[in-house]
């Protein structure tokens, strides 16, 4: 196999929290040769503080000595922390994992990629002493870095120093992410489809990580978003619904969040070849015309399409659409309609 051939296709599906996303991901599992990762996981490496997108902040576009071993560092915490699974037999796992196991959803290739990966971004490692890297440190390595200062241990505060200022850091980052995407895809896959791992934010850097990357975007009425928000039902649980704690706000709250996000989109310079931007209520009411409108966007034909109907089903989607008009608090809904009256979905 070829570099060429060995080159996967990346397709990110986001949206805004509770925006129908999920109905885009459910049309995706029809495609034949698309692996597409479960609902829940979210592939947060490049948007998280201190992840791809603020490595090459300080690697590129920003550097200096000071933020780019700091950067390094960072990193390097994150794919610790990204990897390791919470253990009782290891202990120490608990004060070191976030719960993503990423080792585990790679296959095991997870923490082996991110290392040579960090390896090829630095030039040389040197022990050095360097105040700054203090600001970083957990609160017991800090404690105790100062008494053997206080102790006059002139290696107090000495660190590994990580040199970096990569030329070719895209290239880098590009074999990096195929090399996960070949690990995790199916073998007879050409395109993994993962979520939320650009934001609908600033797409389009983001897009250049991969050496063929797409992103779908879906938003919704907000009525119907904040009403999502507020009736909440964990996946495989009985619970009540209920407020979702991670986005239900007053409404107030709801509406200056709300607009201050598409306000903040950047995309001015989008490809429309490479972003496409939907509406749930299209997706799911004029499905017809935007399955047309989506398999242009992905260079596909109708004939990959092979499993329509088994995933994503728009008569059971469209009872989604509306629920403002039966939510007990009308209030808030006639609120955000006064507030937001652009953004409601009107058949």
């Amino acid at each position: 196999m070829t570099d060429s051939e060995s080159r996967l296709r990346y397709l990110d599906l986001s949206g805004y929290a509770f925006s129908g996303k999920h109905a885009m991901i459910d049309l995706m599992r029809e495609f034949r040769s698309y692996t597409v990762a479960p609902f829940q996981y979210e592939f947060n490496l490049l948007r998280i503080q201190g992840g791809i997108r603020d490595l090459e902040s300080a690697l590129m576009d920003d550097w200096s000595p000071i933020r780019s071993d700091a950067a390094i560092r960072r990193f390097r915490r994150i794919v610790r922390r990204f990897a390791t699974r919470n253990s009782w037999i290891r202990p120490s796992t608990w004060l070191e994992a976030t719960g993503w196991n990423y080792d585990d959803f790679f296959k095991g290739q997870f923490s082996a990629a991110s290392n040579k990966y960090i390896d090829a971004l630095v030039d040389t490692t040197y022990r050095a002493s360097w105040p700054f890297s203090a600001f970083d440190m957990a609160t017991p390595e800090l404690f105790i870095r100062k008494l053997l200062k206080l102790l006059r241990i002139n290696s107090a505060f000495d660190i590994d120093y990580d040199l970096s200022a990569p030329d070719n850091f895209l290239e880098l980052t590009r074999e990096y992410m195929n090399s996960l995407m070949l690990a995790f895809a199916e073998p007879a896959a050409h395109t993994v489809v993962m979520h939320n791992s650009f934001e609908p934010f600033n797409p389009s850097r983001t897009i250049r990580y991969f050496y063929e990357a797409r992103s779908i975007i879906v938003d919704r009425d907000p009525r119907d978003m904040y009403v999502a928000q507020n009736t909440y039902v964990p996946p495989g649980t009985i619970q009540r619904p209920g407020p979702y704690r991670g986005a239900a706000v007053p409404p107030e709250i709801f509406v200056r969040r709300f607009r201050l996000c598409r306000a903040k989109i950047l995309n001015t310079d989008e490809d429309p070849r490479r972003v496409l931007r939907l509406r749930y209520e299209d997706l799911v009411l004029r499905y017809d015309d935007t399955l047309v409108l989506i398999l242009s966007f992905l260079a596909e034909s109708a004939d990959s399409h092979v499993w329509r109907g088994s995933y994503f089903k728009p008569e059971i989607s469209a009872r989604n659409i509306g629920l403002w008009r039966n939510f007990y608090d009308q209030r808030a809904v006639e609120y955000i309609a006064r507030e937001l009256p652009e953004f409601c979905f009107e058949p």
